[in-house]
């Protein structure tokens, strides 16, 4: 195989494995042996080993041993650390968006948000439950709300940060938002950032940061645990 397609093989494996972890079709804490993931996907092992390294850098698989892989575990501390660390960091990107604004950022933040609301109500009345595209067009608003902000390597530290999160969503999918609350919370951050008032949009996104935190906290006080998937 010759690098080209090996490094395609990579990027098609890492995609595989980070929907497989984000959906928990691969549970946290679950050793990832090659040859068990071979056989699941279809690609070979020099490339598997590659997606695996990838994904460990942005948190969501553990290197350990002798190259051996796990899937990341997750707790309410490293929720916490996540969120703490998404207050400060995305924050300050949506500020510096704000701060460097321009018609094509503002539309696409419009188009995107459009999007998200049809895709909420088609999950809602379950024509499309499908939770992999809800967090897609989920994605694409909160990365257009980065748009402007001139620093890449924080957007791509952001997006990864979001990734993270997106990962309790997905344990967590039935902690019982109603759908006019998921929409109106998200119309708020996106009314804040196109005010272009640089403060008033940092007030909003720090708040909405902190939701899945504080839900998955509620719940935590309920039973102790962060619990798994509901369906």
């Amino acid at each position: 195989m010759d690098a080209s397609a090996a490094h395609t093989d990579a990027e098609i494996a890492s995609g595989h494995i980070e929907r497989d972890i984000l959906s928990g079709a691969l549970a946290p804490d679950t050793k990832l042996k090659i040859r068990e993931l071979k056989a699941r996907y279809g690609i070979g092992a020099s490339p598997m080993r590659e997606a695996l390294s990838r994904l460990s850098a942005n948190g969501l698989v553990q290197v350990y041993g002798q190259r051996g892989f796990r899937v990341a575990p997750v707790s309410p501390n490293e929720l916490t650390d996540i969120t703490a660390t998404r207050k400060i960091v995305e924050v300050e990107a949506i500020r510096l968006a704000v701060s460097n604004a321009n018609p094509a950022w503002e539309d696409e933040i419009v188009a995107s948000f459009h999007v998200f609301e049809r895709q909420i109500a088609r999950f809602y009345d379950k024509s499309d439950e499908r939770l992999d595209v809800y967090e897609d067009k989920h994605h694409r608003f909160h990365l257009a709300l980065l748009g402007a902000c001139p620093l890449q390597a924080l957007k791509t530290f952001c997006a990864d940060l979001y990734v993270r999160t997106r990962r309790y969503r997905a344990l967590n999918r039935g902690y019982g938002l109603a759908m006019d609350s998921v929409v109106a919370e998200h119309r708020l951050l996106m009314d804040a950032v196109l005010s272009g008032d640089p403060d008033r949009a940092a007030d909003a996104a720090r708040a909405h940061v902190g939701i899945t935190e504080d839900l998955i906290k509620q719940l935590r006080g309920a039973t102790g645990l962060i619990p798994g998937p509901h369906r």
